[in-house]
């Protein structure tokens, strides 16, 4: 057995080395005990991931009851798009625009641009709570949020009253994509972190899906009237049971995470949640697994010289900018490559393109992006694919969709027809499985992933508001931009996938040369090729010893 430990004073080394019996650490200085054993521990080879899933139940639902809360975000990006699409919600916000009613552009720029910008202000406000506060508080303040803004939906008579109701769920979304990673990151086992990460979007997807299937359901069902508000306001009430759901889960299973925990100095607190977290696992070892926390922790302070307090600054310092950069990166690939067109705006999409039955369109779309969700649980802890290969040939799929959407408009000369709609839809729908698999799932996970432990949840936070940044530009740039000329407008309509193809081959080219490969690691080796400085394409088969390359003591 090595024993990868950092000591200067020779004489601690020597203590070390004489009191190792096999796997078995005896010492009278329990410092030198826990840091032995939590190196060996940290080192350890990950285990089957199915197999860490059977035996550890209670992580699981502590994990599906956290995710929850992204349903919630999945029914309000997908919302609008489904909301465009329903006549009497165009003539109780909109104008009259010849037989019909619309919303303006620029009205459909300000709900887009203030919902993101407060989803800004949500990801810093997150990340400073959960930071100071915890995790679990802050996990309750996105529910308390979140039914403030679908009641100000609800009872919305006016543009302006909807606006409000944007900007209230943009700031409760925003704390939530800031603070979800983060706790999902320090509490899954590192077997199953980027599966039980890529839950957000699976659950994104699954509230997409609501959001479409509840809307074409009270469309079909009262849309022949256009003054009949039951059409878009059921979508709304259904909306309020939500975050009913996650709070009844939250408040049968959360806890704080140990993480959090520890590095407040509350040890035994942390160690009786982890004993609460992992009980069912059958070879859980509590001293073992406290010990390797411990262990990371010390690393980091001794690689880094991190100060008790850290700031956002920090992220930006030394081997912690390019931390920051693999949590920012990926993820913001899904808006530079046209997720707001296939996505958030699909029905839209589809109608100013010309189809007969956006919303149908948009089912088809959603399911498929569920679908390609599913498969992800599969391949991203396969050290064969993982979070890089998933990532990168997700984006190359992305980026030849939108060429092929832009081209298709091209050909058809903006005249639809029912081959121009079936090719329309594969295209879209490939869109979405590419990007549910790639930036949707393996981005995210980057962005849980990346940072170091005293930093994660700022990290976290820069990368979900670099996200958020983008998407503010992306979606207020949109309604003028699909506005085509056939449609009256300006714009270039469909054709707009020519400029996110040009996007999509740059975020090809970043990804491949910048981001690495993270499967099977713990945060201790992430900590350790960080580090070292290991070339991004060299991470997956650079072996660790626990000392960051130097010589380990034998």
């Amino acid at each position: 057995m090595a024993t990868e430990l950092s000591r200067t004073d020779k004489d601690a080394e020597i203590r070390v080395e004489d009191n190792i019996k096999g796997d078995h650490v005896e010492t009278k200085d329990e410092h030198l005990r826990d840091m032995v054993l939590g190196a060996a521990e940290a080192q350890k080879e990950g285990r089957s991931p199915w197999k860490v899933l059977l035996e550890n139940k209670k992580v699981l639902l502590l994990i599906l009851a956290v995710q929850s809360n992204a349903i919630i975000v999945g029914v309000e990006f997908s919302m609008p798009g489904n909301l465009l699409g329903i006549p009497a919600f165009l003539k109780l916000f909109g104008v009259e625009s010849g037989d019909s009613y619309a919303i303006q552009a620029k009205i459909l720029t300000i709900w887009s641009a203030l919902f993101a910008t407060f989803q800004v202000i949500g990801q810093f406000v997150g990340g400073w709570q959960s930071d100071y506060f915890g995790r679990r508080i802050c996990l309750y303040t996105v529910i308390f949020w979140t039914y403030i803004g679908v009641m100000l939906e609800v009872i919305s008579s006016d543009w302006k009253m909807w606006l409000g109701s944007k900007i209230v769920i943009g700031f409760a979304t925003g704390i939530m994509q800031s603070v979800v990673p983060t706790y999902v990151a320090e509490v899954a086992p590192r077997e199953l972190r980027a599966i039980y990460l890529s839950f957000f979007n699976m659950c994104m997807n699954i509230g997409g899906l609501f959001a479409t299937l509840v809307s074409y359901g009270t469309q079909t069902a009262y849309g022949s009237n256009i003054d009949d508000l039951r059409a878009f306001r059921i979508p709304l009430y259904v909306a309020l049971a939500l975050p009913t759901i996650s709070l009844l889960a939250e408040l049968c299973i959360l806890v704080e995470s140990p993480w959090w925990l520890l590095m407040r100095g509350r040890k035994d607190q942390a160690r009786k949640n982890l004993d609460y977290i992992y009980s069912w696992q059958d070879n859980y070892d509590s001293e073992a697994m406290m010990a390797a926390l411990e262990y990371t922790l010390e690393k980091e302070a001794e690689e880094n010289e991190l100060a008790k307090q850290s700031s956002y600054l920090d992220c930006f310092k030394g081997v912690d900018l390019r931390r920051t950069f693999c949590a920012v990166f990926p993820p913001i690939t899904q808006n530079l490559t046209g997720q707001n067109l296939a996505g958030t705006y699909t029905t839209y999409f589809f109608q100013i393109a010309g189809s007969k039955t956006p919303l149908v369109n948009s089912v088809i779309t959603t399911v498929v992006g569920l679908g390609a969700n599913f498969a992800t649980f599969f391949l991203i802890e396969n050290k064969r694919v993982g979070r890089w290969g998933l990532l990168f040939s997700g984006l190359i799929v992305m980026t030849i969709s939108m060429l092929a959407i832009a081209l298709i408009d091209v050909i058809g000369h903006s005249v639809y027809n029912y081959a121009a709609g079936v090719m329309l839809t594969l295209f879209v729908s490939l869109f979405i499985a590419a990007s549910t698999i790639g930036p949707g799932v393996a981005g995210w996970a980057y962005t849980g992933e990346s940072g170091s432990s005293r930093l994660r949840a700022k990290t976290a936070t820069l990368g979900t508001v670099g996200n958020a940044i983008v998407g503010l530009v992306m979606t207020s740039v949109l309604p003028y931009m699909l506005n085509s000329p056939s449609a009256g407008g300006a714009g270039w309509g469909a054709r707009t996938g020519f400029m996110f193809f040009i996007l999509g081959v740059a975020c090809c080219v970043g990804v491949y040369f910048f981001v690495p490969e993270y499967v099977g690691r713990s945060y201790a080796q992430l900590d350790e090729l960080f580090a070292r400085k290991i070339p991004a394409r060299k991470f997956k088969s650079t072996e660790t010893t626990g000392e960051y390359g130097r010589d380990v003591i034998a």
